[in-house]
């Protein structure tokens, strides 16, 4: 499993080399401030002016920082979670694995979920509250500047979960950790006012023409935006429109990624307690603790699915969201801790979960897909998706 990972991430970044402006990898970094400001403008700003002062193609910085954030988040997932969840299902295609198997390390995800754990990680650190209410807001901004999906799976969770060491969450204690969040909650209502115009994607795409003729030679002249920076025009209604079309003309699109999310839900509590470290002792008590914790991540991305269509980006946010909260000790509410304790004593899943043999290589024939066909499905899995490539290459 550790050999396919490497070898799916080393052949994305180097199809990456060529990825230019009809990408939606590339050009979801590369959104910037060319027409004034817009959502998601942050990184691909940052990355112009730095290839302005360096020299060095704005696609390589994108590919370099895409890269470090995706190998920051699997080194700190391998050494932090792996005490309850086992390696296995660390590289696996439901967390880690999503990302190199269905080309989405050159995006923005893993640098919000990055931006999640450092929030996180401040919150829980011993400086002054002032300092950390700072750091917080200056993380959370940046993360909702670069994409804006960052509230739905980070901020809920912030306000309404807890670490473990404190005894309670009582109302007084949202309502402070609320406000200490205002700032960043004019930024995301600033970002929702100011969401890009057609005007705004045009100048951001001939901001961007010498870099696309870098990449591409072929390419002369394109007169519209292409991917991710045409999407600036879309308004949120198009995005609804969208995504009501998928989900409600067929049955197949929505039972099949029902059943991947139902499936993926399935295999986290089934390898939560199997860690290197891991308590058996304790081992029903975290699957219940991480199925509360999915449950209300779910909850909280569920508009996400409305907004948009990425279903398996919204399953890795869902996912490594869920564990980096296990990992650091926070814990959703007492309330639904408590019922998620009796939906497994009434289902009888303890004894369920006691009889299923836990194997590392289930979960090379099981995978994520991006596209909504059969075929994908079938060859989204890890061992699939190799043998596929080598019955290609001959």
């Amino acid at each position: 499993m550790s050999l396919m990972l490497a070898c799916a991430t080393f052949s994305q970044i180097f199809a990456s080399l060529s990825w230019g402006h009809e990408s939606y990898q590339m050009t979801e970094w590369l959104i910037n401030y060319a027409g004034g400001f817009v959502r998601r403008g942050l990184p691909g700003e940052i990355i112009a002016r730095l290839s302005e002062a360096t020299g060095i193609r704005a696609n390589y910085l994108v590919i370099a920082t895409s890269l470090s954030c995706y190998l920051a988040l699997v080194i700190w997932f391998l050494r932090a979670s792996t005490r309850v969840f086992p390696a296995a299902l660390i590289i696996s295609s439901i967390v880690m694995g999503f990302p190199a198997y269905q080309d989405s390390i050159i995006r923005k995800d893993c640098f919000g979920v990055m931006l999640l754990l450092s929030c996180l990680k401040a919150e829980a650190s011993s400086l002054p509250r002032p300092w950390v209410i700072c750091i917080v807001n200056l993380l959370a901004s940046i993360a909702i500047l670069s994409h804006e999906a960052f509230v739905f799976y980070a901020i809920p969770a912030f306000i309404l979960f807890q670490r473990t060491q404190h005894s309670s969450q009582d109302f007084r204690s949202i309502v402070r950790r609320s406000l200490s969040l205002l700032p960043t909650t004019a930024v995301f209502l600033f970002a929702i006012c100011h969401h890009g115009t057609p005007e705004i994607a045009r100048a951001v795409h001939e901001s961007w023409m010498p870099l696309w003729q870098s990449i591409d030679p072929s390419v002369t002249s394109v007169t519209t935006p292409d991917a991710s920076i045409e999407g600036l025009g879309w308004t949120t209604s198009q995005g609804l429109s969208l995504s009501i079309y998928m989900l409600s003309h067929g049955l197949y699109q929505p039972l099949a990624w029902a059943m991947v999310f139902i499936i993926s839900f399935v295999l986290v509590l089934l390898y939560t307690g199997n860690g290197k470290n891991a308590d058996p002792a304790n081992s029903m008590q975290m699957k219940v603790r991480i199925a509360a914790l999915l449950v209300a991540q779910l909850l909280f991305i569920s508009p996400l699915f409305l907004l948009g269509v990425d279903y398996g980006r919204w399953l890795f946010f869902w996912v490594a969201s869920s564990i980096i909260l296990q990992t650091l000790h926070w814990k959703a509410p007492n309330w639904l801790e408590s019922a998620t304790f009796r939906v497994f004593d009434k289902m009888h899943l303890s004894a369920i979960f006691e009889r299923i043999p836990v194997r590392d290589w289930y979960l090379l024939f099981f995978g994520v897909p991006v596209c909504w066909n059969l075929y994908n499905f079938i060859t989204a899995a890890p061992l699939i998706r190799h043998l596929d490539i080598l019955r290609n290459s001959f």
